[in-house]
Formats: C-alpha cells, structure tokens, sequence
C-alpha cells in the first residue's frame, strides 16, 4: 500500500481527497497546514499531492522546494503531484520540481491513475 500525504488548506478537500484514495488502496496522512505536513513527513512517503495555496500565506511550491532539496526525511525524489486553480502556477510548480501538475477541479478518477502511473514507473 502506497503512502500519499495530501496537503491542502482547505478540510473538505483533504477530507474528499482522503476518502477516495483510500477507496483506491492508499494510505493517506491528511495535512491542512504547513506544519502539519512536515511532521507528518517519513521516509516511508511514496507520493504527496500539494495545493499550491496553503493558509497563512504558506506557499505549497515552497515545501515541494523544501522536499527537493533534502531538508525532510522524504526522499528528495519522491513523487509531488502539485494543484492550483490558477494554471499561472504550473510553470512555478515544474521548475520547483513537481511530477505533475493538475489544474482544479479535476476529476478524481484522474488523480488516483496518475498516481498509480507514477509509482509504478519505479517498478518497471
């Protein structure tokens, strides 16, 4: 079973994200805040899914930035999965480092496949 942390500001979010990757077979750590997803962070996290926009003018594209550089006890290439509503994030999110960029709303069918297709990339 994969370990997915999903943090996003937004509880209801985090709540509906949760329900339905774990109805797909993952593990999921819900994180609302920053601090939160760094506690949260081991080095058993297989893959994060991270709203750009965080409360308190937290940046998610900051702790993607923080995940790349090795300053947590995730692997620094471990698979992020970055979302906005505003697609003027995508190009900030790529160079910081995202697997993947997903514009919302989107469809949740989309993000639990492309998790699956991320993870067992590392398989082939």
């Amino acid at each position: 079973m994969s370990n997915i942390i999903v943090v996003d500001d937004d509880m209801t979010n985090v709540q509906l994200l949760q329900m339905l990757l774990e109805l797909d077979g993952f593990a999921v750590i819900p994180c609302t805040n920053m601090d939160q997803a760094l506690a949260a962070i081991t080095e058993t996290a297989d893959a994060f899914v991270v709203d750009c926009h965080l409360e308190r003018n937290a940046n998610g594209i900051d702790l993607l930035r923080t995940i790349r550089q090795g300053e947590t006890k995730a692997p620094a290439d471990v698979i992020v999965v970055m979302s906005s509503g505003d697609q003027r994030r995508e190009p900030e999110a790529m160079e910081a480092g995202a697997n993947y960029f997903l514009l919302k709303p989107y469809p949740p069918d989309e993000l639990t496949d492309l998790l699956t297709t991320l993870l067992h990339k590392g398989d082939l």
